[in-house]
């Protein structure tokens, strides 16, 4: 299933609606007269030249990246440059980095220890770069974009052999994550033979901060090794942070798509280390899928009866609303919610969830209703109104094989419509108070 094209078909405009806070995109080549441009060539630059014109163009990151841009300024990278070792960094605030030229090869930014891509300053964009390669002297060997600022936007990039594709801070509010093709972000930070459970890494997105908009992306590979956990890895990892929206992705091959935890641990100086917890985040109209994928969802409460308080949780409001869930691995589990997770952990409604050995758990969670569950051994999760019967996927359907089929239980299954595209950008009506199950609308 790796090689389907879930998304094919979305329309441009659904996508630009999707990421309402994206700005208009740079013209290639080109510069309004009111806004300064400057431009990066790996191969003609000169870091002795004013930036200012193709034929003046700088040569190196390091000269972009201390040149105390303006706001509202454009930085243009050209196409078919490359760029190995030099980190991209923008302290300022209101730059607009993009790429320029005719070639069709986007120019790489790659091979830094740290981050290949650091946004510093707030309210910046970055575009149509390639951020990272699969090699480990290209690897982008921590965060292939790493985000310490507020406002900033990360669209339309290709991002691959980071350990964290998109880091995004802790105190970092605001930010877009949007329209990305994540491929093979699957190089573990840390992965010793040590005891502990303390390896980490292959994350496409590691979310620390809050009120984060992460949408529209495809996301694949995010899956290692590990010592510790046999396999790791997530789509989209969320640790301490709280209140971010995740939607419209389709996640294939990656180990999960989503766990969360919080931290019990405090500073030196005795303050807690999540001082707000991690809370409030909301995952609606994703595809979760891949043969490789072993979970959709693992999140937790405060501690199982009877042993030590979790770690990582509690982890409060996760909502896991219209996503579709096929999984085929022989250990694959839908949705998790342990150590004595209740409706105050999660809620889970109009989802379609077709797994092996667990479509979800999480014996104390009542909140759980108008979804499709299947195919798997075992079930632990109270709820009403919920379906086990087949979901009738279209598996035939080159473009998007796990949109329903006529007689889909999952068809007007739903009570309330919650977005206004499903993952095809195809419109919900619910005017008639009907909506499907899953991430795909029944083209009726």
């Amino acid at each position: 299933m790796s090689g389907w094209n879930l998304r094919t078909g979305a329309t441009a405009a659904a996508l630009t609606l999707a990421a309402t806070t994206l700005a208009t995109t740079v013209a290639t080549g080109t510069a309004s007269a009111a806004v300064a441009a400057h431009y990066v060539d790996s191969v003609n630059g000169n870091d002795s030249a004013d930036g200012t014109t193709e034929a003046t163009a700088w040569r190196t990151l390091t000269k972009a990246s201390t040149a105390n841009l303006a706001p509202g300024s454009k930085l243009l990278l050209k196409r078919g440059s490359m760029w190995k070792g030099q980190q991209l960094s923008i302290t300022e605030s209101g730059i607009t980095v993009d790429a320029y030229g005719t070639s069709t090869a986007r120019p790489i930014v790659a091979g830094h220890s740290e981050a290949c891509v650091d946004l510093g300053g707030s309210e910046n964009q970055v575009y149509n770069l390639q951020i990272g390669l699969p090699q480990d002297d290209g690897r982008c060997q921590w965060a292939g974009v790493k985000v310490r600022g507020n406002d900033n936007v990360v669209e339309r990039n290709y991002i691959t052999g980071a350990a964290a594709g998109v880091y995004i801070a802790p105190k970092a509010l605001n930010t877009a994550v949007t329209a990305n093709d994540f491929v093979d972000n699957n190089y573990m930070s840390k992965n010793t033979e040590e005891p502990g459970n303390d390896d980490s890494g292959a994350f496409a997105i590691l979310v620390q901060g809050d009120s984060s908009n992460i949408g529209w992306n495809e996301i694949r590979g995010s899956i290692a090794p590990s010592y510790d956990y046999g396999l790791d890895g997530a789509a989209v990892e969320i640790f301490l942070g709280s209140d971010n929206y995740i939607h419209h992705n389709i996640a294939v091959d990656n180990e999960t798509f989503t766990e969360l935890g919080t931290s019990r641990e405090v500073n030196p100086d005795g303050s807690p280390a999540d001082p707000d917890g991690t809370s409030g985040n909301v995952f609606e109209y994703n595809v979760i899928t891949g043969p490789k994928t072993g979970a959709a969802l693992v999140t937790r409460g405060p501690q199982e009866p009877g042993q030590n308080p979790d770690p990582n949780g509690p982890v409060f409001g996760t909502v896991f609303r219209n996503n579709t869930v096929y999984l085929t691995q022989a250990e694959s589990q839908g949705v998790v919610c342990d150590a004595g997770c209740t409706n105050a952990h999660l809620s889970m409604s109009q989802n379609i969830i077709q797994a092996v050995w667990k479509t979800a758990y999480g014996p104390n969670v009542t909140d759980s209703h108008h979804n499709v569950f299947f195919g798997a051994r075992q079930h632990q999760m109270g709820g009403t109104n919920n379906v086990t019967a087949d979901p009738r996927f279209n598996l035939t359907n080159t473009q998007h094989p796990l949109s329903l089929r006529a007689g889909s239980p999952a068809i007007d299954l739903g009570i309330k419509k919650f977005n206004d595209m499903d993952v095809t950008g195809r419109a919900i009506d619910g005017s008639d108070g009907a909506v499907d199950a899953g991430a795909y609308e029944y083209d009726k």
